[in-house]
């Protein structure tokens, strides 16, 4: 009886002390209807669910079946949700570590346990919706549209839902946009609390004739946001080589630190582009010859708000036209200005050619 032991501490030593540790128990992965978020969860390994003498972690793999890379996490928890693309299935795995402090500077780690994924599949691949886009206008607006698949039948009709973290349940849209009485977008509500976060949507499909196939997609509002173009185009002259473009900031909730600019200039035999997160730009005057500018802006989120965005469409087209005109001041400097003479050895040699650059005409005209 001295030999026996019944001491749980006394086991964990043995465990260790032998380097064996069994793996996680009764691992799966559970879909509670969101649509692809779902929950990786387990229990503890058996002989070690209720020893205090060391802290367990778990090391959890996971993927979609055709992904070549694995999402790594380390965790102390039972359980681990994230979401994923349902068109594919998923696969995940999960080992029991226990830390070097608790094994004499040996990391000890069990074996693999594995659970799979599939949605039930029912129709063929050709009856799903084709062409989806979904565009967040202004960071206001979401807007999702589609083709019907090419082998669904011309009684199909299909149903788009969605949820987010943050809803209770899956929502259904109730503002189709449809073409010829059949379902091909949706122009959703108010969304609340919905940016920076797993967006999912499902769309499916009816019919008398054949089963089909449902679609899922996951992405993020912040990340399809199309902003108004920019407007209240301004240029200044401020000197003989340089002119100041301005413009206002997009309407609408975006913060003017969120946006970058894209800018294209055409002259008489110049045209160039360029890019600024402000919104303002200077342009090196290159002759002083007078001739005519036409500007064209859009815009998108930058960087530092979206790790994505689609560009606005573009600005009107405002053009005008810049001269050097000398005529005027002669007649201004000589008839008008006290102490110059018209007549003299050094005639207006000692004025500045910047004095003579002016601001002639502004006009602005939109391209059909």
């Amino acid at each position: 009886m001295a030999f026996i032991c019944l001491d749980l501490r006394c086991l964990f030593i043995f465990l260790i002390c032998t380097e064996f540790i069994n793996p996680p128990q009764d691992f799966v992965i559970v879909d509670p209807g969101y649509l692809g978020y779902l929950y990786l969860q387990w229990q503890p390994p058996l002989a070690l669910e209720n020893s205090k003498e060391c802290t367990i972690e778990y090391k959890l793999q996971y993927r979609n079946i055709n992904s070549e890379r694995w999402k790594t996490i380390i965790t102390k928890n039972l359980y681990y949700k994230d979401g994923f693309d349902l068109n594919q299935g998923i696969e995940a795995k999960i080992r029991t570590l226990l830390s070097r402090q608790c094994t004499n500077g040996s990391e000890v780690q069990s074996s693999w346990s594995e659970a799979t994924y599939w949605t039930s599949e029912q129709g063929t691949l050709e009856t799903k919706i084709q062409d989806m886009v979904c565009v967040y206008y202004n960071w206001q607006y979401l807007i999702c549209s589609w083709k019907p698949g090419v082998g669904a039948h011309l009684d199909t009709n299909y149903t788009l839902f969605y949820w987010y973290e943050g809803l209770e349940h899956t929502s259904q849209c109730v503002d189709y946009i449809k073409s010829n009485g059949v379902n091909v977008g949706c122009t959703f509500p108010s969304l609340e609390s919905s940016d920076y976060k797993d967006f999912f949507v499902c769309v499916n499909g009816s019919s008398e004739s054949k089963p089909i196939r449902s679609s899922y997609y996951i992405f993020q509002l912040q990340n399809i946001v199309k902003p108004l173009p920019p407007d209240y185009l301004n240029l200044t002259v401020k000197n003989i080589f340089e002119i100041n473009l301005k413009w206002s900031t997009p309407k609408g909730p975006i913060p003017a630190k969120c946006f970058i600019y894209e800018v294209v200039l055409t002259g008489d035999e110049t045209s160039w582009m360029t890019t600024t997160i402000e919104n303002e730009i200077r342009i090196p005057r290159t002759s002083n010859e007078s001739q005519q500018l036409c500007f064209l802006i859009r815009s998108k989120v930058n960087i530092y708000c979206s790790e994505d965005g689609l560009w606005s469409e573009w600005s009107d087209e405002e053009c005008w036209i810049v001269a050097v005109c000398y005529h005027f001041f002669l007649f201004f400097l000589l008839f008008l200005v006290p102490g110059i003479e018209l007549w003299g050895t050094e005639p207006l040699s000692h004025i500045p050619s910047s004095i003579l650059y002016f601001y002639l005409e502004t006009r602005s005209h939109e391209v059909a």
